[in-house]
């Protein structure tokens, strides 16, 4: 059992059992992570046919995540290969991963709306503003790391502020659109995407699953959107794509991960290990080339 992994929300660790056969294993720190994510996988993979997305195996109790102390457990086999973060894909990959997404985007036809809708809410602007407050308090017995976060943030204040201002704007304008809505992964980012040593695509990481226009998940192909479509096309007919609504999405990724990452460091007492990670994290946060 070797730990491999610990993010924001979980823990990751390789199993190996006796027979060599190979899990990953996640233990959750979030203890309110529903267990309709779980269960949207399972129904993906199950109930639609999508064989590559990378769901829960099923306990003998028929659960597909476990309390077990103060944290939720899951089991996942495992996929060897290397995600989008480890190895840039090529044409050819990004086409599978655009008929990966049209497949999970029409599977309301066999499962159903999932649970979750997108409303547009900016539901970090607080703690967002929260951070800039913070920084202009902090002074020389401050930490470490809220220095570092301040000497990475501040200088863009001016800038991160107008980008919230425009996020209102064009919350105001997709709130009127009349915009179809299908489920969704919610986070493909390089990290959630794997391309295994026989050439599959697989999406990993179904912690945050949404009912919400496609273009939550295609934000994170901006800069590849050719060839993800390309392969999009092949099993759908909706193509177009809103561009003010990847912009929408691509304000409230950006905002949201100073939220977040700068909230952690600013007001959590983590090791130096753990700001060191959400530094990272935050510092390669608007990057999504694939």
């Amino acid at each position: 059992m070797t730990l491999v992994l610990k993010v924001k929300v979980a823990r990751g660790y390789l199993i190996e059992g006796l027979d060599h056969e190979r899990f990953f294993l996640k233990i959750y720190t979030n203890d309110n992570l529903p267990d309709s994510a779980f269960r949207f996988a399972h129904d993906l993979f199950y109930k639609v046919g999508i064989a590559n997305v990378v769901h829960p195996v099923t306990a003998k109790s028929g659960q597909l995540q476990i309390r077990t102390g103060e944290s939720n457990i899951a089991l996942f086999r495992l996929i060897a290969g290397k995600t989008a973060e480890e190895s840039r894909f090529n044409h050819s990959q990004l086409e599978k991963l655009g008929e990966l997404l049209a497949k999970i985007h029409q599977s309301k036809k066999v499962v159903g709306e999932y649970s979750v809708k997108e409303n547009f809410e900016i539901s970090f602007e607080d703690k967002f503003l929260a951070v800039f407050r913070e920084m202009g308090r902090l002074n020389d017995v401050s930490t470490e790391y809220q220095r570092k976060i301040r000497f990475f943030l501040e200088p863009h204040r001016k800038k991160f502020m107008q980008e919230l201002a425009r996020l209102k704007e064009l919350q105001r304008e997709v709130r009127k659109m009349d915009l179809e809505f299908v489920n969704c992964h919610g986070e493909p980012s390089p990290g959630n995407v794997l391309s295994s040593d026989n050439n599959e695509v697989y999406l990993l990481d179904w912690d945050e699953p949404i009912f919400a226009p496609k273009e939550k998940d295609l934000l994170f192909f901006k800069d590849n959107i050719e060839p993800v479509m390309s392969g999009y096309r092949r099993f759908s007919g909706d193509t177009s794509v809103n561009r003010d609504v990847v912009e929408f999405y691509g304000h409230m990724w950006n905002l949201g991960e100073i939220a977040d990452y700068g909230g952690r460091i600013l007001f959590e007492n983590n090791s130096d290990l753990l700001n060191q990670t959400w530094l990272d994290n935050l510092k390669g946060g608007w990057d999504f080339v694939f």
